[in-house]
């Protein structure tokens, strides 16, 4: 309990000993009644004087502390604070650009030939240069607009950040070809990343259904399960998605017998289902492939970072980012007119910061974020980026003044983002849990009611979402109407019934409200559901 509480109070602190006590960011708030209040009796132990100087201190009365007044609010403010912080960190993160490394340019496509037009696309997107890659794909449609090119373009413009253009392709690719399966799984990919669960499961189902071999398709969906408490579920399909990669590379493996497969992009999928599933000695092996097949790999240094930062790791994990953002910088010192390096290197300082919550790694992805917006001043994602950044600075600054002066720059990308695309439903969600992190800061309940408001949109964009009702009914008891977050946190039980976070807040919520045997019951299955994801 006390490390949990120097986490949120401590912007210097290694996020790392937050993060073995609460997985961030599919299961943070359940940790601190999980760990802390085990039961009713044990959460009259715990008394929180948060307006004060955010601090536990025991209180021999335990009886005193239910009847006090003011503990029911204090009591139900820490579990506010510990949602807002297991929520900063990346609900919405994308996947890592692919490796890309220098290569000479294709030879010229010859006009009129649509078949050459995507092949010189494939080789483009294969080696980075995706505005080519967009423009190769471009002539094949316009000479012949088939599936295979729009998915080619498609997948282009995801890589560049241009999602509501991808999305369009791979509506078009769908249209044109209602089996392609890798269309359905990449459109889920966009539908995810912007907050739209429910269509991104979908479409990973259609993408299983028409292509049972697809292994990613598997392990993104057994992502966004476990991400929603659906432990057995999302165990079943990593599972099968391990076995998919294992099989292939054991089928891509030397046939001079026992060589190890040079399947790179394989082993970056199995090394994701084994860090889902939190067998991170197994990702970690999977990542040590990927390095043995392209040591220059960029990706690869990223996911293992962040992966050795899961364990606690600082040395490994810190190497392993200098070493992805050195790579690079190299890429940018041969290419400063390409944006790919400098999304590479954003991705690289972004999983560093919210590591190791170092200020200056924020302060140089921003930098690199305000090049990008310099090149694709049109780009929401660009700006929804930079307000991720900005958002996790404000919360993580130890100046005041620092702190407001993010949360303002943060406040007007993610207005931006809401202005390019108001359908970007994550924009809407970041907003909301800006205000409730600021109102968690400055005690300021209207911050809260503003939070209210964007995160009723999210839920009007989409009305299934168990976070989003986490998020609004933390803001409604930061705002002290608790019977409101009551609510939410009921909606949130029903749509993901094994969700620890769920419980855990509505056993707050009904503590402040002074049902104590609900509370109990609440914070007695948050425990159970947590233990399961261990």
């Amino acid at each position: 309990m006390e490390m949990l509480l120097e986490v949120i109070r401590s912007p210097g602190h290694n996020v790392a000993a937050f993060r073995s006590a609460v997985s961030i960011p599919t299961a943070g708030a359940g940790a601190v009644f999980v760990i802390g209040f085990n039961s009713l009796a044990a959460a009259r132990a715990w008394r929180l004087d948060f307006l004060e100087n955010n601090m536990p201190h025991p209180t021999p009365n335990h009886t005193s502390c239910i009847r006090d007044p003011g503990f029911r609010h204090r009591a139900t403010t820490f579990a506010w604070t510990i949602l807002a912080a297991c929520l900063l960190g990346g609900v919405f993160s994308a996947p890592c650009p692919p490796v890309l490394r220098a290569a000479e340019p294709p030879p010229p496509v010859a006009v009129g030939n649509p078949a050459a037009s995507i092949e010189a696309g494939r080789r483009h997107f294969d080696e980075g240069r995706y505005q080519q890659a967009i423009d190769a794909f471009s002539a094949a449609i316009a000479q012949n607009p088939t599936p295979e090119a729009f998915y080619g373009r498609g997948e282009a413009f995801r890589k560049t950040w241009w999602l509501k253009r991808a999305t369009a392709d791979f509506d078009q690719a769908i249209k044109l070809n209602p089996r392609e399966a890798r269309a359905y799984f990449a459109r889920g990919l966009v539908h995810e990343y912007k907050g739209y669960c429910d269509f991104a499961e979908a479409d990973y189902d259609a993408a299983i259904r028409f292509d049972p071999g697809l292994a990613l398709a598997y392990i993104y969906r057994g992502g966004l399960r476990w991400k929603h408490g659906r432990i057995d579920e999302a165990t079943a399909d990593l599972n099968r998605g391990v076995e998919l990669c294992s099989a292939a590379l054991q089928s891509n493996a030397g046939a001079g017998g026992g060589q190890p497969s040079n399947d790179l992009q394989t082993y970056r999928a199995r090394a994701l289902a084994w860090r889902t599933l939190e067998q991170n000695e197994r990702a970690l092996a999977d990542y040590g492939q990927m390095l043995r097949i392209d040591p220059r790999s960029i990706e690869a240094h990223i996911e293992r970072g962040r992966t050795h930062a899961k364990r606690n790791d600082v040395a490994a994990s810190a190497a392993d980012f200098d070493r992805a953002i050195a790579l690079a910088g190299e890429a940018i010192q041969r290419q400063p007119q390409d944006a790919q390096p400098y999304r590479l290197r954003i991705e690289a300082y972004d999983a560093r910061a919210f590591a190791w919550r170092d200020p200056e790694d924020f302060r140089r992805a921003l930098a690199d974020c305000a090049t990008l917006a310099g090149l694709a001043p049109d780009c929401p994602t660009v700006y929804f980026r930079r307000g991720h950044l900005h958002g996790g600075a404000s919360h993580f600054s130890g100046s005041a003044a620092a702190s407001a002066s993010h949360f303002r720059q943060a406040e007007a990308d993610l207005g931006r983002v809401i202005e390019l695309d108001p359908a970007y439903a994550a924009a809407w969600h970041e907003r909301g849990l800006l205000y409730v992190r600021a109102a968690l800061r400055n005690q300021k309940p209207e911050l809260a009611l503003r939070g209210v408001a964007d995160l009723t949109e999210m839920l009007r964009l989409v009305p299934k979402g168990a976070l989003a009702y986490c998020a609004r009914g933390s803001a409604y008891g930061l705002a002290g109407d608790y019977d409101r977050a009551l609510v939410d946190f009921d909606q949130a039980v029903k749509l993901c019934p094994n969700m620890a976070d769920a419980y855990a807040l509505r056993g707050g919520a009904n503590l402040a409200l002074g049902k104590q045997e609900a509370a109990q019951a609440d914070l007695a299955r948050a425990q159970q559901l947590r233990t399961r994801t261990r």
